[in-house]
């Protein structure tokens, strides 16, 4: 390949390990570019994980055409160490299929709209580098209303999805109008939970849309203006081809959300069932209870050392034992089951790599624990305080490894699919699954 830059290349997919993607650009066959970089791919494909030899190096690596160029997309679990070597890979691929042109990052193209990043509300979501002749995302309806006197400043798909957003900025004024031009234009108006309009953006105004079998959601907000600037107000929109009317409509009013800020569980739940499709409730309730109740534990534990110079693992365990006595008998050995499979199967997907050290093996219930950790626990600690000293260092290690998922739902354009996030609750039993929800909420009291 000739005028690579291999040092800057090996820089830029150490910096981008989890998500890299190099293209073959001024091919003069950009068939035998495509056919190259895939054999690269299949060769990183090959590459044994330092942590566990019977998976891959890479959570993803595969090759896509885009506008024409092929882009090599690698997910490398931000094992940077293997940077050099997957360059090295791509290259001698390229070279051996005779390749002209030039491997670069891939280039975006520029956004055919002025983009402004406080629109940009959504987590995995690509820009469009097109619009169709309305100047709209072009799954948006026949005959979508576009407020007035506003400037459309993001369009986006959903990355894995066929969701779409636009959103469209204005300096004149409040663009509450638009309610009334949705109205007109037929679509219904459902509500929000509370719980996630609260920590929004300033005077965010926020309700679902539906229209003839399709739908998503328009939120209202305002700029955050540094001191001599002016205020900015937005109108965002989601659509989706297909979803399903509010079961309560309501009247929009266009006023910014002012109801009280709900508390506790009860918040939790209406969040979760607003944000997840039914089967993927109790898991997620799990999740939100993990998370609040490591940062709890976190807190109990990062306590100055008690005087009399104990062992470390014989003062957590003096600490946490109180805490876990409140669950039923055999509540804290599924605590930390369900923590520790959780955790294993965000190693499973790559999102996280293998602590070492780390065995997880089952115990005579069918329940996994850390099997270098209870042995070392059990030469200082009483078995009477062994199953609140594991549950509480699982909780206290897994809650933020399972804050990205929780992110990723409430961040998401719209709601995910079912079988979307099965694998991170795979081997893991529905009433497993409650049972830590609730020991977890009782833990957080």
């Amino acid at each position: 390949m000739p005028h690579a830059d291999e040092p800057s290349l090996v820089e830029y997919v150490a910096a981008n390990a989890s998500a890299t993607a190099l293209a073959v650009y001024d091919a003069s066959d950009p068939a035998a570019a495509a056919g190259a970089l895939r054999a690269a791919a299949a060769e990183i494909g090959d590459i044994r994980s330092p942590y566990e030899p019977d998976a891959s190096m890479a959570a993803w690596c595969a090759v896509l055409d885009e506008d024409g160029v092929a882009v090599l997309h690698l997910d490398m679990r931000d094992e940077v160490r293997y940077s050099a070597l997957v360059v090295r890979i791509i290259l001698d691929r390229l070279a051996q299929a005779g390749v002209d042109g030039r491997l670069s990052p891939r280039r975006r193209p520029e956004p055919p709209f002025p983009y402004d990043g406080a629109a940009d509300l959504y987590s995995g979501m690509e820009q469009l580098s097109k619009l169709d002749d309305r100047g709209l995302p072009p799954g948006f309806p026949e005959g979508f209303p576009v407020p007035e006197d506003a400037t459309l400043v993001l369009a986006q798909r959903q990355r894995d999805g066929v969701a779409e957003h636009a959103a469209w900025r204005r300096s004149g004024g409040p663009l509450t109008g638009y309610l009334g031009q949705l109205g007109d234009y037929g679509c219904v108006f459902g509500s929000v939970p509370r719980s996630l309009t609260f920590d929004g953006p300033p005077g965010v105004v926020r309700y679902t849309l539906w229209r003839d079998g399709g739908g998503g959601s328009v939120t209202l907000f305002t700029s955050r203006p540094g001191e001599g600037e002016p205020r900015e107000w937005y109108a965002s929109v989601v659509w989706h081809p297909h979803a399903e009317p509010p079961a309560a409509p309501v009247r929009p009013d266009g006023a910014p959300d002012t109801r009280p800020v709900p508390e506790g569980r009860e918040a939790a739940r209406a969040a979760v069932e607003f944000l997840v499709p039914t089967p993927l409730v109790t898991g997620c309730e799990a999740l939100i209870g993990v998370t609040i109740a490591a940062e709890r534990l976190r807190g109990l534990l990062d306590k100055a050392p008690d005087a009399g110079g104990r062992p470390r693992p014989v003062e957590v365990a003096s600490r946490l034992v109180p805490v876990f006595a409140q669950l039923p008998a055999g509540h804290a050995d599924i605590v930390r089951h369900t923590c520790l499979t959780l955790f294993a199967n965000l190693m499973a997907s790559g999102r996280r790599g293998r602590p070492d050290g780390l065995t997880l093996v089952p115990d005579g219930e069918g329940l996994l624990h850390a099997a270098d950790l209870r042995a070392r626990a059990r030469e200082v600690i009483d078995a009477d305080s062994l199953p609140a000293f594991e549950a509480g260092l699982a909780l206290v290690k897994v809650g933020p490894a399972v804050g990205g998922p929780l992110t990723e739902i409430r961040d998401a354009p719209v709601r995910p699919p079912a079988d979307r996030y099965t694998w991170l609750f795979a081997g893991l039993d529905p009433d497993h699954l409650a049972i830590t929800r609730d020991a977890c909420w009782q833990l957080a009291r």
